[in-house]
C-alpha cells in the first residue's frame, strides 16, 4: 500500500460512516456529511453557505456539478430543472443527492449570509381574509428570528404533523437586533389542502404554531442594482420582503412590480403596497394585470397573462436589472423565457417556484 493510500484509509477509519465533500474551487470550504445523508440538507445544517431555494429538486438553485465520487439520486434528474447538456456535464440537485462515499464537487458557495436554522413556537396574532382566498396570517415569537430578505419557512399547528412552506412578507429585522419579534405570511387556500383548509375553518388567533427555518437563498447581494419583480398571487410575499430590503439598503436602486392576478375581485395585499409607494415614489412602480378579468369591467388596467406586461413598453433595462420572480411553476418558468427572451442574463433571474407540497 502506498503512503497516499494508507493517508485515505487512516483519515476514513478516523471519519467512521463520515463522507468528505471537497468543494474543487475552494478546498478550504471542504466540509463533511454522514453517508447516506441528503448533500444539501447537510450542508445548510452544518452553516456552508451552499446556494438553494425550494429543496424539493424544481428550482434547480443548487445545481451542482459532480467531479467524482457517488451519489443516489432521490429523483430522476432528466425530470428536473437540469438541462440536456447539464446532465451530460455530470450535474446534479444537491437537494435531491444522498452520498454515498467522498465527493469532489464544484459549486460556487456564498452569496448571502447563512443564518442557522431553528424552531421556534409562536401564537397567532392576526388571522385577516383577504381578496382571493388568501388570509394575512401574522405570529407573534416565543423567540427572536433572524431572517434574510426572501427566505421562507415550515408551519406546522402545533400537535401537527402537516407542514407547510411560506415565505415571509416582512423586511428582515434590523442587523443590530436580536431579530423578528414577529412574523407575516400570505397564505392561499388551496381546496384539498390539509393546512389551508384547516386556517380557513375559523379564526386561529391564539393558536399555537411551530416554525423552522429560515431557509432559501433568493435576496442575493447588489443591493444598488435596479430590480425587476415579479409575482403571481401569493408570490407577493417574498417580492414584498425583497423590496423593502432593498429600498432600505439603497439610496438610488429603482424597482418596477408586476403583480398578476385573475380579476379585480382578487386585488389583495393593497394596503402593504400603497404604504411602499408612498414611501419611495420616486423609486417604486406597481403594474398590477389581471388575466381573467371580465370585459365589461371598470378596471382600466393591463388584461392578460402575466409575460403580457413584459415587453418593451414597461420601461426596464432588461440588460441591467436583476429580475425576481415568484409564483407557480409554470408561471415561473413562462416568465424566465421571456426575460431570457428580453436580454436579461440567466445569473441575475432568481426564481422562487411554488409547488403543493401535497394535501
Amino acid at each position: 500500500m502506498s503512503s497516499n493510500q494508507a493517508a485515505v484509509v487512516a483519515d476514513e477509519a478516523a471519519r467512521p460512516g463520515r463522507c468528505r465533500i471537497t468543494v474543487e474551487s475552494d478546498r478550504a470550504a471542504s466540509f463533511d456529511v454522514g453517508r447516506n445523508e441528503l448533500l444539501l440538507l447537510s450542508a445548510i445544517a452544518q452553516g456552508v453557505e451552499y446556494p438553494h431555494n425550494c429543496r424539493v429538486g424544481t428550482c434547480g438553485r443548487c445545481k451542482t456539478r459532480l467531479i467524482s465520487g457517488r451519489i443516489s439520486p432521490m429523483v430522476d434528474f432528466a425530470l428536473s430543472p437540469l438541462s440536456n447538456q447539464e446532465l451530460k456535464d455530470g450535474y446534479i440537485l444537491a437537494c435531491q443527492a444522498k452520498v454515498r462515499g467522498d465527493l469532489v464537487i464544484d459549486v460556487k458557495l456564498g452569496g448571502t449570509s447563512v443564518l442557522p436554522v431553528r424552531t421556534v413556537s409562536s401564537r397567532v396574532v392576526r388571522w385577516e381574509r383577504l381578496p382571493g382566498e388568501v388570509i394575512d396570517l401574522r405570529l407573534k415569537l416565543d423567540e427572536p428570528l433572524r431572517f434574510n430578505a426572501g427566505q421562507y419557512c415550515t408551519i406546522a399547528e402545533s400537535g401537527s404533523f402537516v407542514r407547510r412552506s411560506y415565505s415571509f412578507y416582512d423586511a428582515p429585522p434590523a442587523a443590530d437586533s436580536e431579530g423578528a419579534q414577529e412574523v407575516g405570511f400570505l397564505v392561499k387556500r388551496l381546496p384539498g389542502g390539509q393546512f389551508s383548509e384547516w386556517l380557513f375553518e375559523r379564526d386561529r388567533v391564539g393558536t399555537k404554531v411551530w416554525l423552522e427555518g429560515p431557509f432559501g437563498m433568493m435576496g442575493v447581494a447588489d443591493h444598488d442594482r435596479d430590480g425587476l419583480c415579479v409575482a403571481g398571487g401569493t408570490g407577493l410575499a417574498p417580492i414584498l420582503s425583497i423590496v423593502a430590503d432593498r429600498l432600505q439598503r439603497s439610496t438610488g436602486a429603482r424597482f418596477t412590480i408586476v403583480f398578476g392576478l385573475r380579476t379585480s375581485r382578487d386585488v389583495f395585499a393593497n394596503e402593504a403596497l400603497q404604504q411602499l409607494l408612498a414611501r419611495y415614489p420616486e423609486r417604486l412602480r406597481l403594474v398590477t394585470i389581471l388575466s381573467h378579468e371580465p370585459a365589461g369591467s371598470s378596471w382600466q388596467g393591463p388584461r392578460g397573462l402575466i409575460t403580457a406586461a413584459l415587453d418593451a413598453q414597461l420601461g426596464v433595462d432588461y440588460r441591467d436589472v436583476t429580475a425576481f420572480v415568484c409564483g407557480s411553476l409554470p408561471m415561473v418558468e413562462a416568465v424566465e423565457k421571456t426575460l431570457q427572451r428580453l436580454g436579461l442574463p440567466p445569473e441575475r433571474i432568481h426564481a422562487d417556484k411554488f409547488l403543493p407540497t401535497g394535501y
